[in-house]
């Protein structure tokens, strides 16, 4: 875990390098017309001012590659794909190191999808603080040669909300975890405090951004962004770090649900639509209802 000490300079270094990586890949192959996405993501947690009472960790990986035509070739992969977790000291973190797709040809269609979930369960004395530190880093590359032709996209998600579960049921803790991580928008608790970064970028098309939205109680201390929105080469960076702290009048069980996850697609011809994206942003899409709601009660 010791990596945590250079992750602010070598993800600052990757923003910057970027478009020359996207430019390099698809270059190495003038004679064809290709498309590129790629997606680079991490959430680190650590200095908890507890221990965790429960811990858990999901983490997936998915790719797929088809062709169509003769002349075609996609390469999917996904690599460094972890989540993990310590009890001493207690952090977590969720990665992957870099998710890929690539086509040439005429007709062509590859995908690759990671998911990182993390669940840490506390019980807050009343009185006593509560907070930890964390890093989010999210990095989205898209590139193609014909706009008329190919698509590239990269959408990423990386997000965490905390919820008093203290009314729960122990034995019930954990089916309303799996609502939270399927974004099911009719869960009745909504989240004491979330930090959301989101980004999506689709070339060529429309509906590219980045954003980031925190509660009161999540300090952003670090906010390194950066986007090249427009033309046949898009990026989207961002590296975010902060702390949360809050404490309580009454004794608390606390639950942290974290996700990071991230997709790329290539195709040729163009696809019309895209299933999947709209439901991308699940965990995101809760933090927002719970901010719009809070702005609607003040």
């Amino acid at each position: 875990m010791k990596r945590y000490l250079y992750l602010g300079l070598a993800k600052q270094f990757v923003l910057m390098v970027t478009p020359i990586v996207a430019s390099s890949v698809v270059a190495s192959s003038p004679s064809q017309a290709a498309s590129l996405a790629f997606a680079q993501e991490e959430l680190n947690f650590t200095n908890f001012s507890q221990s965790f009472g429960i811990i858990d960790r999901q983490n997936q990986a998915n790719t797929n590659a088809s062709t169509f035509s003769d002349d075609a070739t996609v390469l999917t992969i996904n690599q460094q794909v972890q989540t993990d977790f310590t009890f001493t000291p207690p952090q977590a973190y969720t990665q992957v190191g870099l998710s890929l797709a690539n086509g040439q040809g005429t007709s062509y269609f590859g995908t690759a999808d990671t998911f990182g979930g993390i669940v840490g369960n506390f019980d807050i004395d009343a009185g006593n603080l509560f907070s930890f530190d964390f890093t989010a880093y999210l990095n989205l590359g898209t590139s193609i040669d014909d706009s008329s032709q190919e698509n590239a996209k990269a959408i990423g998600d990386i997000s965490f909300l905390l919820f008093d579960t203290s009314y729960i049921e122990p034995t019930n803790i954990s089916d309303f975890v799996a609502n939270v991580l399927s974004g099911k928008q009719s869960i009745n608790t909504n989240p004491l405090d979330y930090f959301s970064l989101t980004a999506n970028i689709n070339t060529a098309g429309d509906n590219d951004f980045l954003t980031y939205q925190n509660s009161q109680n999540v300090s952003l201390l670090n906010e390194l962004d950066a986007s090249n929105f427009g033309g046949n080469q898009e990026t989207a960076g961002a590296l975010i770090s902060g702390s949360y702290q809050r404490s309580f009048d009454n004794k608390t069980n606390l639950t942290l649900v974290a996700v990071r996850k991230s997709q790329v697609k290539v195709a040729a011809p163009e696809p019309s639509t895209y299933v999947g994206s709209i439901l991308f942003f699940g965990l995101g899409a809760i933090a927002l209802k719970a901010k719009r709601k809070l702005i609607r009660q003040k």
